[in-house]
């Protein structure tokens, strides 16, 4: 029995090693259908992208989310296409990579270090709470730590392959083979330790394809092999072969990407928007930078990520006991680096003084964007340093271990401790993420829980048009979402910013929902009085998006009822759509009112980036006034359906006396930012007229 529970055998270690991997499965799939109760927009874009890839997409860089590494997307993809194109195969991606996290930590710890800290790296890893957090959301960061804790494996055993001449892991083992290699012809005649080094190299490479610190995290290597030279004569020049042939493969896989972003800068939008503080230090302004750094230094035991969607609002990564122990570890790492003392076999040898190194510049690397960024959203931007934080961890927890006071040695108390550390952190971890995390409104809010479940009742009808008032009604949005939850045999509904805007499908009989984020304004109430209230559904008391009404309408009933107050004028706006007729709730005002308009469509086709515009134009010809929107996205539009739209503009203090034109027109934008854009030209029977059209004109009065 004994055998089965040491961890320094080869039974106790997998013994140990299985039960840790099983609670780390058990944690990562409950639930994981229903928890978290939705999924932002962030997730679903990742789902948009796979389907994309399934259809044909394959780009090097997807521009979605402000620039998407696409590692994650492909995987996605490949798992879509076995498992079918479903919310819970998206985070059963980020489930695999999370085991495969523990997997390639587990086997580099064993090797730099010995079975028992390894096994408490891979124990703190299956019940942390921020490991279980970021195994659980469809979101790329977490293949960084994946692929870079097997790159470090494989060039570790390279590493230890030339010092040692001995692939296996008992450090002690006289093996037969004893001379090491030292120099670049015996690294090629030794194919095994040459697909070692390029499987190193070819693991690094995927990294960058996977989250930006990656661009950041692969100095490790170099910086490792440096140390070594300066600490032990004749050690650089063993390993600089293998190292380089690791950093060659690794350019040659990173460099099409590489390439990609050098020739397409505006790609990254994240990379301006993170910069921001080095640019303002580089004006001589440091309070941000400063701020942020002492923001980031606190994530670990004073105060984490202040962002509901991955965290409990400030809650830090680690607990007072954990945290104490990370902090040991640091400690520890530190000494035994700086002395130079503790060297079991050479300098990568299990224990040797380059693994305490490599703890030390991973946990600097990966918490450098924190740093940067500060500690909003830290908890994706530090995934890189992940695995090192339990291993700093594990690293206090064997320190703890092997302590002697006098004649006592504590390892035997010490190890019924760690099983109540650690069982403890997973029940702790299970509440609070299952429990308090998952049911806080705000999470609740920006998981989408309310839009799910009325997509879910949506599926439910046997009803096929149907049109669904969001605040985010955009196609990286609210609509992503729904190809995620909607069935395959349901049709995608309309979409539309009910505070704003309102579509009819042209169809007998269509639904049309609103929730408490988006119900319909005052002026356009009138435009949905002959639909009937089919349901109103049941959310939580504490969402705070509820209620959810859902209504039953007919298209010709309700446009037959329009007639009766709009001012009737047909024209014809490019191949987009047709006006019908417009209200305007005054043509006589004053300087400082509020002009409310609504004007009235067809739907004929769907492009994309359109706007709407409303002036009121000078006697110079330029805009006193205006209103540029559209709540209803034009690339989702449906042929026939009738878009209802409120423009709504302030008359400017000081307008003189006078008669305006009031114009509207369509134009498309051009570029992401819409500073280029086109007017689409205005028919009106079957003549073009320009590029808008007067509706009438504004007269203010004294």
């Amino acid at each position: 029995m004994r055998n089965w529970l040491d961890v320094e055998t080869r039974t106790g270690f997998w013994f140990w090693l299985l039960l840790v991997l099983l609670t780390a499965v058990f944690l990562r799939v409950y639930q994981l259908n229903s928890v978290p109760p939705g999924f932002t927009h962030d997730e679903a874009d990742h789902g948009l992208t796979a389907v994309s890839i399934l259809n044909g997409a394959r780009d090097i860089y997807f521009i979605i989310g402000h620039g998407r590494e696409p590692l994650f997307d492909y995987v996605t993809a490949g798992a879509m296409a076995l498992l079918g194109q479903h919310g819970w195969v998206l985070r059963g991606t980020a489930v695999f990579f999370s085991l495969v996290m523990i997997g390639g930590i587990t086997a580099w710890t064993r090797l730099a270090f010995n079975n028992r800290v390894a096994l408490l790296t891979a124990a703190g890893l299956a019940v942390g709470f921020w490991p279980l957090m970021a195994a659980r959301q469809g979101l790329r960061s977490i293949t960084l730590p994946a692929f870079f804790t097997l790159a470090l494996y494989f060039f570790w055993r390279g590493l230890r392959r030339l010092e040692t001449g001995d692939w296996r892991l008992d450090t002690h083992h006289k093996s037969n083979y004893q001379l090491p290699i030292t120099n670049y012809r015996s690294l090629l005649t030794d194919y095994r330790l040459l697909i070692t080094f390029s499987t190193a190299g070819f693991l690094l490479g995927l990294t960058f394809y996977t989250y930006i610190p990656a661009r950041g995290l692969w100095l490790l290597f170099p910086a490792l092999v440096l140390l070594g030279g300066v600490w032990q004569r004749g050690w650089l020049r063993r390993v600089w072969p293998g190292t380089a042939v690791t950093l060659l493969v690794a350019g040659v896989i990173a460099w099409p990407l590489v390439a990609y972003l050098r020739a397409n800068p505006g790609a990254e939008i994240r990379i301006d928007e993170l910069s921001a503080p080095l640019t303002a230090v580089l004006q001589g302004d440091f309070s941000l930078l400063w701020a942020n750094l002492k923001g980031g230094l606190a994530i670990f035991t004073v105060a984490g990520d202040t962002a509901w969607r991955y965290n409990i609002a400030e809650r830090p990564l680690l607990g007072p006991i954990m945290g104490a122990l990370f902090y040991v570890g640091i400690g520890l790492a530190v000494w035994r680096v700086a002395s130079g003392e503790w060297r079991v076999e050479k300098l990568s040898g299990a224990n040797g003084r380059l693994a305490y190194a490599a703890a030390l510049i991973w946990l600097l690397g990966g918490l450098a964007p924190v740093l940067i960024t500060g500690p909003e959203l830290s908890m994706t931007q530090g995934m890189g340093m992940q695995p090192v934080v339990y291993l700093l961890v594990a690293l206090g927890v064997e320190w703890v271990w092997r302590l002697e006071i006098g004649d006592w040695r504590l390892g035997s108390l010490v190890g019924v401790g760690v099983l109540l550390l650690f069982g403890g952190t997973a029940v702790v971890t299970a509440r609070d993420y299952f429990g308090t995390w998952a049911n806080a409104p705000e999470v609740r809010v920006q998981y989408e829980s309310t839009m799910v479940a009325a997509l879910d009742y949506l599926a439910g009808q046997n009803i096929s048009d149907a049109a669904i008032s969001t605040i985010t009604p955009g196609p990286f949005h609210t609509p992503a979402l729904a190809q995620l939850v909607l069935p395959a045999d349901v049709p995608e509904p309309r979409w539309f910013d009910g505070r704003g805007s309102l579509i009819v499908p042209n169809a007998a009989e269509a639904l049309l929902v609103f929730s408490g984020f988006a119900p319909l304004p005052e002026a356009l109430r009138p435009y949905l009085a002959t639909a009937d209230l089919q349901d109103t559904l049941s959310l939580r008391p504490d969402d705070a998006d509820r209620p959810v009404w859902v209504y039953r309408v007919a298209a010709d009933g309700a446009v037959a009822t329009w007639q009766d107050w709009l001012t009737l004028q047909s024209a014809q706006f490019g191949d987009a759509a047709e006006l019908v007729g417009y209200d305007l709730s005054a043509e006589s005002v004053v300087a400082g009112d509020v002009v409310q308009l609504v004007t009235v469509w067809q739907v004929q086709s769907a492009l994309p980036d359109l706007r709407l515009f409303t002036h009121v134009v000078g006697p110079d010809g330029v805009p006193l006034a205006q209103a540029d929107r559209l709540d209803a996205p034009s690339g989702s539009w449906v042929a026939g359906d009738w878009l209802v739209q409120l423009h709504e503009f302030v008359v400017p203090e000081g307008t003189a006396v006078g008669t305006y034109p009031l114009t509207i027109g369509l134009y498309s934008c051009l570029d992401a930012d819409c500073e280029q854009t086109e007017r689409l030209t205005v028919w009106l029977a079957g003549t073009a007229v320009g590029d808008n059209l007067q509706l009438t004109n504004l007269v203010v009065t004294e």
